[in-house]
């Protein structure tokens, strides 16, 4: 090719071509030739001769987090640790790291399939068996409070370690820097270096809930909205640019692909946002998959090749980036068909319906026709993962599709609680509260000393207004088992609407002093002490719950409402 346009540079017109000239040129273009030949000869041997240095580091990815109380308002957490704690393995310059994104899909498709990731052996899981992770991270996390109750599992082929930590509900930094320190009992981590962001809370919630919203069509209104409030993001939280600059850029790729073929000035932007990505945070496959991708639509097939290689080299197994490298190997698409088969092995969701809307690889469907073949080889397994499945539906809030999962689980096991439990905890959470208590209630009898059967009950009582028969639920439950956090805060809330405030009185201030860190009962304590008008006491016990949390704002207006009412009341006398 390069010998083509040195031809016809000779024959442009109106120019005269000195022999010497045209001889030092091809000299010029044969030693670029050779160079470049050199180079990738000498990284093919490299690679042949010592596969250790390109295939060193040892794979690392990381599964959904479970948010197991509280259930709602906490999605954005999930995303964060788990972006945050891949790119932290990653900057330590020692693991390859299944990308957030392709780990994410797994699941999601584990999920709608009826798999447990977290009980699949690595024979029984096309993702698993295919990516080879040395080591698979879960975590599951209750918050309460101001406090992290953090449990780790860490899997590898032949064994499953666990670790349990609390953690201080402290700035993004340090939560992310203790929990790194909690991987460091596996000797296959080591000492990790923590590499702090400057994130807020605020900026990381702001950001994270918008990640969740669905990609609407590009070039729609909604579209454009979705555009400013990005770039809103990125005016008031810089220390999130790196992140929020990979997602304009994302934004750009498939603003270009509405026209065919792709807009260039889109393109070139969304790499320039790109390549600022890859200065602050190198070593990320994803970022020159997303590169590979714009260079491809920008039809530079040879810088293509270059950054999919790269990110393959980065992540072993990265599926989009071999079926980028299988796109611009050849003269042709066909010429890389085993590396296009063999990236749809290990990424097959280019084609597929996404909940949060487009994906940037959507825009290689139609290059992709040949190959795209549909599998629905997998099959509904046993118990366990039909319920971790039902759970996390549970917790996300799809209720239909989580019911669907429980009630397979129930036919399966239906001498265990746990199915017809949550299938009823799904009528409470809809508001059939009927319903509920008829289901709780048989559940019951049969399974009367079971203490979260007796504290839904309780629960469905109370929202009945029931009191009375809740109280006596509560107290059964405290009974099985006295430590039950949930129904020691339902017991404190059901005193208080029964009128027994000097009972009330009595157990939230013993409550208060064995469990200092439950910021609800501290609230219910300050109704109790304003109920007896001693305003200074709830003004305190307040103070006490605004302290453990600092983001509750309901706490916050009625505590400056009170302070207002101390300070006219003041004033009068």
């Amino acid at each position: 090719m390069k010998q083509g346009i040195c031809s016809r540079t000779l024959r442009l017109p109106n120019k005269i071509f000195f022999p010497e000239i045209v001889f030092a040129k091809k000299i010029e273009f044969q030693f670029l030739r050779k160079l470049l030949t050199a180079l990738f000869a000498t990284l093919f041997l490299t690679g042949l001769l010592h596969p250790e240095i390109i295939n060193a580091r040892q794979s690392v990815g990381i599964l959904s987090v479970n948010i197991n109380y509280p259930s709602k308002g906490l999605n954005w957490l999930k995303i964060f640790l788990r972006e945050e704690l891949s790119l932290q393995l990653q900057l330590a310059d020692r693991f390859s790291v299944i990308t957030p994104d392709t780990m994410h899909r797994w699941d999601q498709r584990h999920n709608e399939k009826g798999l447990l990731q977290a009980n699949l052996s690595y024979h029984d899981s096309t993702a698993f068996t295919l990516l080879k992770p040395d080591r698979l991270l879960e975590l599951s996390i209750q918050k309460v409070l101001s406090q992290l109750s953090v449990r780790w599992n860490i899997r590898s082929i032949n064994e499953n370690k666990s670790t349990d930590n609390n953690h201080a509900w402290a700035t993004p930094d340090k939560l992310v820097e203790k929990l790194l320190s909690d991987l460091e009992a596996d000797p296959f981590f080591g000492k990790l270096t923590h590499f702090p962001q400057g994130y807020s809370w605020n900026g990381v919630r702001s950001f994270f809930q918008w990640k969740l919203k669905p990609v609407p069509s590009p070039g729609s209104e909604e579209w454009q909205k979705h555009k400013e409030e990005l770039e809103s993001l990125l005016l008031n939280h810089p220390s999130l640019g790196s992140s929020i600059k990979v997602c304009r850029a994302v934004m750009l790729i498939l603003e270009s692909s509405v026209s065919y073929p792709a807009h260039v000035p889109s393109l070139i932007l969304a790499e320039h946002d790109i390549l600022a990505a890859i200065k602050r945070h190198p070593g990320n496959a994803e970022h020159h998959t997303l590169l590979s991708l714009i260079h491809y639509l920008r039809r530079d097939p040879l810088y293509a090749k270059q950054q999919a290689n790269i990110a393959e080299k980065i992540n072993p197994g990265n599926g989009m980036a071999m079926i980028l490298y299988g796109l611009t190997i050849g003269k042709t698409p066909q010429a890389g068909t085993s590396f296009i088969k063999q990236g749809l092995r290990t990424y097959p969701f280019v084609a597929e319906p996404d909940s949060l809307g487009w994906q940037p690889y959507h825009v290689l469907v139609r290059d992709l026709e040949p190959w795209l073949v549909t599998s629905d080889s997998e099959k509904v397994l046993n118990y366990e993962q039909l319920m971790h499945s039902g759970k996390e539906l549970y917790n996300d809030q799809r209720w239909n599709e989580a019911r669907k999962f429980f009630e397979e689980a129930s036919v399966l096991k239906p001498d265990l609680p746990e199915p017809a439990l949550y299938l009823a905890r799904l009528k409470l959470a809809q508001h059939e509260l009927r319903t509920a208590l008829l289901q709780l209630s048989k559940l019951q009898s049969r399974f009367p000393k079971d203490p979260e059967i007796n504290l839904y009950l309780g629960y469905a009582h109370e929202q009945l207004k029931r009191h009375h028969k809740a109280e006596k639920l509560y107290r059964r439950v405290l009974h099985l088992k006295p430590k039950h956090h949930k129904a020691l805060l339902r017991l404190g809330a059901v005193l208080i609407k029964l009128g027994k405030h000097g009972e009330a009185r009595s157990f939230l201030e013993s409550l208060t002093r064995k469990y200092p860190l439950y910021s609800v009962a501290w609230w219910n304590l300050g109704i109790v002490y304003l109920n007896f008008g001693e305003m200074e006491l709830a003004e305190s016990a307040w103070q006490e719950c605004l302290r453990l949390e600092p983001e509750n704002n309901q706490v916050r207006i009625r505590l400056e409402q009170l302070r207002e009412e101390m300070y006219f009341a003041s004033i009068s006398n």
